[in-house]
């Protein structure tokens, strides 16, 4: 269990004339970061370089994006893991300014980028979750993602490995009797399936 955010928040710092943009974003599904990312290169665009780190249920990723090695990407990731943040995404946006910094003031750079977004940032306790296996046939599969968004329900993970589309949901405790309420309208043609999982209760 972490904290997590429920909005996103973006900061600003210059150094020798090179902006760095901080985003950070909460992460609901599987599929947010994609739209972040792509997002924030069609809003700064023609930056010299896009950094990100982002953690997701167990997924966890991080870029330099062109930087020297470790000094942006991992010194993210390491930010979000130090203030405990999860299903949380921190992208670095740099505008180069015409001076390089070097390795050393570069990685502080970032850090204080990161560092600066996250301290503005409205953190909130992870509750506490539940997690079901719904098992859907592919036809099935968008109008089933549509409601569990629609609703605020966390998808953790889909299998597309088989004719059926297995997806794992991430509910808390609060939302029960919503996902009961839910799944009786998903499931009306008695195509979907439902497992508890309760060996990955968290």
């Amino acid at each position: 269990m972490g904290y997590v955010i429920n909005k996103s928040y973006i900061n600003e710092i210059v150094v020798e004339k090179s902006r760095f943009i901080a985003l950070l974003c909460p992460l609901t599904n599987e599929n947010d970061f994609d739209e972040y990312f792509k997002e924030s290169k069609t809003t700064y665009k023609d930056a010299r370089h896009y950094t990100y780190a982002f953690r997701y249920g167990n997924l966890e990723r991080a870029s330099d994006d062109g930087e020297p090695q470790n000094t942006a990407g991992l010194p993210l990731l390491n930010l979000l893991k130090n203030h405990d943040l999860v299903n949380t995404a921190l992208i670095v946006i740099r505008y180069f300014g015409g001076k390089k910094l070097g390795a050393g003031r570069l990685l502080r750079t970032y850090v204080d980028a990161g560092n600066r977004v996250i301290n503005i940032a409205d953190k909130f306790l992870e509750i506490p979750a539940f997690k079901y296996e719904i098992t859907v046939p592919i036809s099935d599969f968008e109008r089933t993602r549509h409601y569990l968004e629609k609703d605020g329900f966390m998808i953790d993970d889909t299998d597309f490995s088989s004719l059926n589309v297995k997806v794992l949901v991430r509910v808390s405790k609060d939302q029960s009797e919503s996902f009961e309420n839910l799944y009786n309208v998903v499931n009306k043609s008695e195509s979907v399936m439902l497992k508890e999982c309760n060996d990955e209760q968290d």
